[in-house]
């Protein structure tokens, strides 16, 4: 996880400050360094993203942790049935699915709020501890009730309502399902939260300063969802874990999770296909900036990984997996190597990194 907001304006502060003597000569040169991070175009990036991706998914996680926390409830609250499809249970696994889904684009390039407040350790902390869950079902601090705060990130979330929903599917009227049903109304408020967080940001004014510090730590979080996908999501299943052990694998969803992380991922990097409007994906970005040959080799390196993931599931074979991980560790290879130096961006260690 990367640095925070405030923590990113302070790491290009001094980058900033050294930027004033050129003016608007520097901000015209399409040589590929001098470009201040300070500019318009910046500012136009970070509102466009904030406005037209980030409060919007976020209001839709919201509606969606709603509906989860209403079906939980409805189920657990329901009498236990006999016959193996339950319809209220099958509406609580829907609505888990719905809200893995914008949490998942949501949060596909964390930034913000999702930062400043811990969410992806809250909600979606991986791989989930059985034991550990099974220890804090069996410890209310009062019967059906748990205090949330001193719950580990290892039984709590969005893998834990799959669990609980899926592989060791809680019934009605038990302590199981009454955590369960806590944990969806734990979703939901962080789920609030979020989008009143974001809301509050998308609305506010940022001088130029700000606005280069956003982008700074959202290029490292770009470069961090880039590295997430590739690695947990890809890789450790194939190499070590098994896919038994993917994100989502409980619940049969793991295509799902790769194909809505990749396409969120997409769209910020190109737009294309069910691209909000008014994004301006990064490719954009650095054309505008004069930086096209950029723009250009990472539509081209998108394009490529956005072939090799087509139709990927579970079942495809390894070497096609490890193929469609290595296509989307190149699309990283432009900004990471080219781009900082041409726009003062300054790149940090990921907990994504690994190898």
């Amino acid at each position: 996880m990367m640095f925070p907001f405030r923590s990113a304006l302070a790491a290009v502060a001094p980058a900033l400050a050294g930027l004033a003597a050129s003016g608007a000569a520097a901000q015209t040169d399409p040589a590929p360094a001098g470009l201040p991070l300070a500019h318009a175009q910046t500012s136009a990036f970070v509102d466009a993203q904030l406005k037209a991706w980030y409060a919007p998914a976020a209001r839709r996680f919201a509606a969606d942790g709603d509906q989860l926390a209403d079906r939980t409830q409805a189920w657990c609250a329901a009498a236990p049935k006999q016959p193996a499809r339950d319809p209220a249970r099958d509406a609580a696994r829907l609505a888990w699915v719905q809200a893995m889904q914008s949490w998942t684009r949501l949060s596909a390039v964390p930034i913000g709020p999702l930062l400043d407040r811990h969410s992806d350790t809250r909600l979606d902390f991986q791989p989930l501890r059985p034991a550990a869950l099974d220890k804090v079902i069996a410890s209310p601090v009062a019967p059906g009730e748990w205090a949330m705060d001193r719950v580990g990130a290892q039984a709590r979330g969005l893998p834990a309502m799959e669990y609980l929903l899926w592989k060791k599917p809680a019934a009605p009227r038990t302590p199981a399902c009454a955590y369960l049903a806590t944990l969806a109304r734990d979703l939901r408020d962080e789920a609030h939260e979020l989008a009143r967080d974001f809301a509050a940001e998308a609305a506010a004014a940022r001088d130029a300063a700000q606005a280069a510090a956003w982008f700074n730590t959202y290029v490292n979080q770009w470069l961090s969802g880039m590295a997430r996908l590739r690695w947990r999501d890809l890789e450790m299943p194939v190499r070590s874990w098994g896919m038994e052990q993917a994100p989502r694998a409980a619940s049969g969803q793991t295509a799902l999770a790769w194909r809505e992380r990749w396409q969120a991922l997409r769209q910020a990097s190109i737009g294309g296909d069910g691209t909000p409007d008014g994004v301006l994906p990064l490719a954009d970005y650095l054309r505008a900036r004069g930086l096209a040959g950029a723009a250009d080799a990472m539509r081209r390196d998108v394009g490529l990984a956005d072939a090799a993931l087509q139709g990927a599931t579970p079942a495809t074979p390894a070497a096609r997996l490890l193929d469609a991980a290595r296509r989307i560790d190149t699309v990283t290879h432009t900004i990471s190597r080219d781009v900082p130096a041409a726009l003062q961006v300054q790149l940090e260690f990921s907990a994504e990194d690994g190898d």
